[in-house]
Formats: structure tokens, C-alpha cells, sequence
């Protein structure tokens, strides 16, 4: 190859490859929005579960699925509000466990705190006895950097044109002095709490 030529062929390949980048990039986000397509989530008929990172919960009532199988390194906040729904059972119709992948699972739409649009699967949905529905995704205080991006879409979520008549609430729940705590509206952090909600199920049978 020509020496003098050097520079036109590398300014046609870089062409080529910008053309082919934009291209990529174009279906890239054509996919991604394809996997925000809003759809009537239900109660998923069955599920499976892997014997080697789930275990029966005999003990659980009141799942939506029953036996109850739990995730075996479930984080603590999943645990303990498990066991809060188990012992408030009088109160409730149902609850959910939630997946943390797949269609079959209730997942929401939001933007993470470095701008990038993705799904988040909340932990637990709970029908109470007079038909009222929790969305709640269980937290501690600070344990999740995307807490206040995931909490704010959600309260966006549920008071959406689309869930007007669904009987929606929730949102992030932390435990504080055995009390699990909610905001109703937008939050900017998840470290003070005192503005926030208790979730008591005996006032919302």
C-alpha cells in the first residue's frame, strides 16, 4: 500500500466503523425499549426453583404459591418482612414473593442514579383483606444506591393513568425499632424516616 495513501483508507474505515456503531447503538435501544412494554402482571400459575438456592417454608401461610419457597440467601429485610407478614396472616388476603428476573415477575420501570433506564423487581406485593394492594421493595437504611431512584419511580408507577382504579400503595420499606416504615410520596433519601408511613395490617383488613 501506498504510504500516501494511508490517510483516506483510514478515514474510509473510520466511516465504516462510525455507520456501524450508530447502527448497533440503534438496535441496542430498540431492544431496550422493547423490554419496557407495560403488561397486566399476575400471579404466575407456577414457578421453579432451584433445590440448590431455595428451600420449602412449610411454616409460611398465606402465600400466593403455596408451599412458600424461600431464596436461601435472601437478605435480611426480605426475611424479617416475610416473617412480619406471617404473623399479621389474619389480616391479609395474600402476598406475593416476588422473582427478580423474567416476565412472570412484577418488575417497574426507572432510571438509575447514573442516568441508564432499567427494570427493578419489587420484593413483595400483599392484597389485604378489604382489597387494598402493597407494592413494597424491602431495604435497610443505605443499603441500595438506587433506593430513591427505584422508591420515586414506584410512587410514580402507582399513581399512573394506567393504575387509577387498581387500589395501589407502597413503596421502599425499611424496619425501624420494629416498625416497617413507607413514604407515600417522593423521598430523597432513605436515612430519615420520620416523615414516613407505618405499614400496620390490622388498619388496612
Amino acid at each position: 500500500m501506498n504510504p500516501d495513501n494511508s490517510p483516506k483508507f483510514e478515514d474510509v474505515i473510520a466511516k465504516a466503523l462510525d455507520e456501524y456503531l450508530d447502527k448497533l447503538i440503534k438496535k441496542q435501544k430498540e431492544k431496550i425499549e422493547k423490554s419496557f412494554v407495560q403488561y397486566d402482571w399476575e400471579v404466575p400459575a407456577d414457578r421453579l426453583y432451584s433445590e440448590s438456592s431455595h428451600k420449602v417454608r412449610e411454616d409460611v401461610e398465606n402465600h400466593a404459591l403455596v408451599p412458600f419457597v424461600e431464596q436461601i440467601n435472601a437478605s435480611n429485610p426480605e426475611v424479617r418482612f416475610t416473617a412480619f407478614l406471617a404473623a399479621h396472616k389474619e389480616y391479609i388476603d395474600w402476598w406475593y414473593k416476588n422473582g427478580d428476573s423474567g416476565k412472570q415477575n412484577y418488575a417497574i420501570s426507572y432510571t438509575n442514579f447514573r442516568g441508564v433506564k432499567s427494570l427493578f423487581y419489587i420484593d413483595f406485593v400483599v392484597r389485604m383483606k378489604n382489597g387494598q394492594i402493597f407494592l413494597f421493595d424491602t431495604k435497610s437504611k443505605e443499603s441500595d444506591r438506587d433506593a430513591v431512584e427505584k422508591h420515586n419511580a414506584l410512587i410514580d408507577y402507582i399513581h399512573s393513568e394506567q393504575n387509577a382504579d387498581k387500589h395501589l400503595l407502597g413503596g421502599v420499606i425499611i424496619e425501624q425499632n420494629l416498625n416497617w416504615k413507607y413514604s407515600q410520596t417522593k423521598i430523597k433519601d432513605t436515612t430519615n424516616l420520620s416523615e414516613w408511613t407505618n405499614f400496620y395490617p390490622e388498619e388496612n383488613a
